[in-house]
């Protein structure tokens, strides 16, 4: 039975000895077999050029029904100083006040604004670096601000770009609050220029 098992071993051991060298190269640079060449080199189409898979060969295709490009906001108002002024003086909340609109106006200021602004809209949020640390209080009455009044004076649109566009160390916030959740925390914006909350 010894003897079989040697002669078994032997054996094996040529087969894998022939195999290494074979897969090694002995008969010339052979690259080997690819079972799923797709995977290994996919099919590739340089931007805006043709290729066959949009129909009729064209280069891109309408975006898909609701959605928004990207980069785009839809938003008749530039970020400039100027359209910060006419959106003051043109834009009405589209919202109707309720106590629904503005319980959710209050989450969601204290989601997005409380941190810097304050949970009484005093300026004084838990963030206490020295850029975000001049934020006024929304019933200041130190004026001139870029309105030309003070913030308890700010309307519904100087409020809405401010959301939408970011203003001085405030950061945009137009891709993180949909179009009516930055109407609804307008709404509470306005309740603590009440200076009630």
């Amino acid at each position: 039975m010894k003897k079989v098992n040697k002669i078994v071993s032997l054996t094996l051991a040529t087969v894998m000895a022939t195999l290494v060298l074979q897969s090694c190269g002995a008969e010339g640079n052979h690259p080997g077999y690819e079972f799923m060449p797709n995977m290994y080199r996919s099919a590739y189409y340089d931007t805006y050029t043709e290729n066959p898979i949009f129909e009729n060969g064209i280069t891109s295709q309408l975006p898909v029904q609701g959605t928004i490009p990207r980069g785009f906001v839809p938003f008749e108002y530039e970020n400039t100083l100027e359209d910060y002024l006419k959106a003051g003086r043109a834009l009405k909340n589209p919202i109707a006040l309720n106590d629904k609109v503005l319980d959710e106006g209050k989450q969601l200021y204290q989601m997005f604004c409380q941190h810097c602004h304050g949970a009484d809209g005093d300026g004084k949020g838990s963030i206490s670096h020295p850029v975000y640390g001049g934020i006024p209080s929304y019933t200041d009455e130190v004026a001139p601000r870029r309105t030309g009044s003070s913030m308890s004076e700010l309307k519904s649109g100087h409020i809405f770009h401010a959301l939408t566009y970011g203003l001085n160390a405030m950061g945009p916030h137009a891709s993180q609050l949909s179009k009516e959740e930055r109407w609804k925390i307008v709404h509470y914006v306005h309740e603590l220029q009440k200076g009630s909350n």
